[in-house]
């Protein structure tokens, strides 16, 4: 599904929560009800393209197989406990390389492709469309100012990016009159580490960098260094993958979710750009998760 065009109307993560939350509530229910529930008649003709927003979100639901449809209407996949939750699961559904989720999932390839240039930026410039996406992106990427302001919203509540500070605007990215964003993967990173769809790493055990690396492009596969983080046009730039993945370890460090270590001896190490350093790699062979409070 082409998630990022915004004809007749964007598709964003808010209004499909919302649709989801109305068909988990209200099972069984037609295409037009659970319409009526999300954008009631009264306001309908004050919404983009007549509710055409929610059409789309529900259009996505079903695409990304969160929303069934039977005889009897339509339901939820699955019950979640909240947005958080929902957002987890849509995540997974959006990052996941589509023919591992079935026969015939296109899922939304617009936006994989757009996370996986996203996390090989460097996460101290904001990105602009004029001034510094647009010029340097493959050909056909975002291909309009107007399918990267939808994408926007997209990173963020992935995970993904975030918005970026005015401070941080320098030279020429304050030529920008956009809103921008930087790249900054840390709450997929950290919610991959808590809540994983594959077997969890062990808490409170100390293990090899690679073994975090490994179980973090499995569950986010838009990860530089996983063989399916690709799209046409790309270039590959090992140095450039580390920035934003190096910066999310260290926030995950800082928020006492992880420690990281250099070991006199070590069997691996990866060199992570860290801030505290000044620009200077930080040197790392083991890792350890810290317990969560239950």
């Amino acid at each position: 599904m082409d998630i990022l065009n915004p004809t007749p109307a964007a598709c964003f993560p808010q209004a499909m929560w919302l649709t989801y939350r109305a068909v988990m509530d209200s099972p069984d229910l037609g295409q037009d009800e659970v319409l009526a529930l999300v954008v009631p008649d009264a306001m309908r003709a004050r919404t983009p393209g007549d509710g055409a927003h929610v059409k789309r979100a529900l259009a996505g639901l079903v695409e990304f197989k969160l929303v069934e449809r039977s005889a009897d209407g339509l339901h939820s996949a699955e019950k979640v406990a909240g947005p958080h939750a929902f957002l987890r699961l849509l995540r997974n559904r959006l990052v996941t390389p589509p023919d591992e989720l079935g026969a015939g999932f296109e899922g939304a390839p617009d936006v994989r492709a757009g996370l996986i240039w996203l996390l090989r930026q460097s996460p101290t410039e904001p990105l602009d469309f004029e001034v510094n996406v647009a010029p340097v992106m493959p050909k056909g990427l975002f291909t309009n100012s107007a399918r990267w302001n939808t994408f926007r919203p997209w990173c963020e509540a992935l995970g993904f990016g975030r918005a970026a500070l005015s401070a941080m605007s320098t030279g020429s990215a304050q030529k920008g009159t956009g809103a921008k964003v930087v790249p900054d993967p840390t709450v997929a990173v950290i919610d991959a580490i808590q809540h994983p769809f594959g077997d969890p790493l062990p808490e409170g055990e100390q293990i090899p960098i690679g073994s975090l690396v490994e179980f973090l492009r499995n569950e986010l596969p838009v990860l530089p260094g996983h063989p399916s983080a690709t799209y046409p046009g790309f270039a590959d730039d090992p140095d450039a993958g580390l920035r934003a993945f190096g910066l999310a370890l260290a926030s995950a460090e800082e928020r006492q979710v992880l420690t990281m270590k250099y070991q006199s001896d070590p069997s691996g190490v990866m060199a992570l750009p860290d801030a505290q350093e000044h620009g200077k790699p930080r040197y790392v062979s083991a890792v350890t998760i810290k317990k969560a409070a239950r």
